[in-house]
């Protein structure tokens, strides 16, 4: 009967693990996403550095949120962000946003040009 027990108790403490690093926000490699980065407009002379700065703010928003996203949300945005093979934190706080409904429906101010 013990060794029994002990089966029980390491599959449920193996479940437990799996659950608590679903709880973690997933890892990109920021640098790798952004090295191939365009400019998006002809006065962006360093497109890599504004998608290092733009990575880097959704990731820590989405550390701030990521433990009260449902966590079928966490799954399926997780795994979206990573299609294409460039794993991507602004795509994945967008999706985020989408399904639990936090994403503004109003334009971004845009730019007032000098």
């Amino acid at each position: 009967m013990k060794p029994r027990a002990l089966a029980y108790a390491l599959s449920f403490g193996s479940l437990w693990c799996f659950a608590a690093a679903a709880q973690q926000l997933p890892r990109f490699d920021i640098e790798a996403t952004c090295k191939g980065a365009h400019a998006l407009t002809k006065e962006d002379s360093n497109p890599a550095q504004g998608c290092v700065r733009d990575e880097t703010d959704a990731q820590h928003q989405l550390q701030a949120i990521w433990s009260s996203t449902a966590a079928a949300n966490r799954e399926t945005c997780a795994q979206e962000a990573q299609i294409g093979g460039s794993p991507s934190y602004v795509d994945m706080l967008t999706c985020v946003q989408m399904r639990e409904g936090t994403l503004s429906s109003t334009p971004p101010r845009q730019r007032r040009q000098p």
